[in-house]
């Protein structure tokens, strides 16, 4: 019977939270495979005439994409979407970005692709608000005077500043960039600037003091305290922030925190920045080489960094499930899933 249900290829990670009661309802109408390739290699292989994924009408990837031995295949990329079957119908894929998936290609083999917007939202602006704190207040480096030279920590007393009444910059005001920014708000007392495609007169009237919006991030720069990153990686933001960026902040130096992905910002001109002063403080949950960090910045206690963990949450793996999931019921049963990214005619 199984050979008369379509085939799913789910994806999975180590770490995720799985609706049992769901799969096994759908297993009642799909035949879920389930993906070991060592290599995305491997994976072209096995889409081949003949082989085990030769038929495959949907591929689930769930869970923490960044956890477990496929942490970094990339079995959406441009160099595998040739290979897909000719059943292949629907990719869900968990995560608010898509960066490493050729939506394009995709888009051009009939395939639907879907993320899974604001599933991940209350973590990453959670992260986001500590990182705020903690490039204010230097509490990276407070941590490491604690541990191992109190008395420097007394430096901090001429430089510390709390983010209160404070204006900061959300360049990508969507989903986790306008949740960042209540957050900022509510917590801090924060004025809001903004940069992106266009205007949303919708987000700034979920603020209680609304947001000045800004053309370019280089015309917003001048006016803020911190600039916080929430935006997709293109090859438009690809070093966002340089030397010319850095060169338009205050006198009294301008905060950096980074949610969004590394090589938006440029970690030399950054490294460069911060010794001179332009930049005061930084909190960067994403690095241009990853998995690791830059040495440089690894050893500057003024820099707060995080392994990509803004997402880490199991509230975060709870709700990849249910949104690949609903994805999936919805186009077995109308051919349209609910969140695709592209369009298919």
């Amino acid at each position: 019977m199984n050979n008369m249900k379509p085939d799913v290829l789910l994806i999975e990670s180590t770490v995720q939270a799985t609706d049992d009661d769901r799969r096994q309802a759908l297993a009642k109408e799909v035949n879920f495979i389930y993906y070991d390739c060592e290599s995305t290699e491997q994976f072209k292989e096995r889409m081949k005439p003949g082989g085990p994924y030769a038929n495959i009408v949907a591929i689930v990837r769930s869970g923490w994409l960044k956890a477990g031995p496929l942490a970094y295949q990339v079995p959406f990329a441009s160099d595998v979407v040739p290979h897909y079957p000719p059943s292949l119908m629907l990719i869900c894929c968990s995560g608010h970005g898509h960066d490493t998936a050729d939506i394009k290609a995709i888009t051009e083999r009939g395939i639907w692709y879907c993320n899974t917007p604001d599933a991940c939202t209350e973590a990453v602006a959670n992260t986001a608000l500590s990182l705020v704190l903690d490039s204010f207040r230097l509490l990276t480096y407070a941590q490491w005077c604690a541990r191992f030279d109190w008395m420097k920590s007394r430096e901090l007393g001429a430089q510390a500043v709390d983010p209160s009444y404070k204006s900061i910059g959300i360049v990508g005001l969507g989903d986790i960039g306008l949740a960042i920014a209540k957050k900022c708000e509510a917590a801090f007392n924060m004025a809001i600037h903004y940069q992106g495609p266009r205007r949303k007169m919708d987000a700034e009237g979920e603020l209680k003091r609304g947001a000045t919006y800004h053309a370019t991030v280089d015309e917003m720069i001048p006016h803020l305290d911190c600039i916080l990153l929430a935006a997709p990686y293109t090859p438009e933001t690809h070093h966002l922030l340089s030397t010319k960026q850095f060169s338009l902040a205050k006198k009294e130096g301008i905060r950096v925190v980074n949610i969004a992905r590394g090589k938006m910002v440029d970690e030399d001109a950054l490294l460069e920045a911060l010794e001179s002063g332009r930049v005061v403080g930084a909190g960067l949950d994403v690095h241009a080489n990853e998995p690791g960090i830059n040495p440089r910045l690894k050893e500057n206690w003024r820099v707060t960094v995080l392994p990509h963990i803004g997402v880490c949450s199991r509230t975060s793996w709870e709700n990849f499930e249910k949104v690949n999931l609903d994805n999936l019921e919805a186009f077995l049963k109308t051919g349209k899933p609910v969140t695709p990214v592209n369009k298919i005619a």
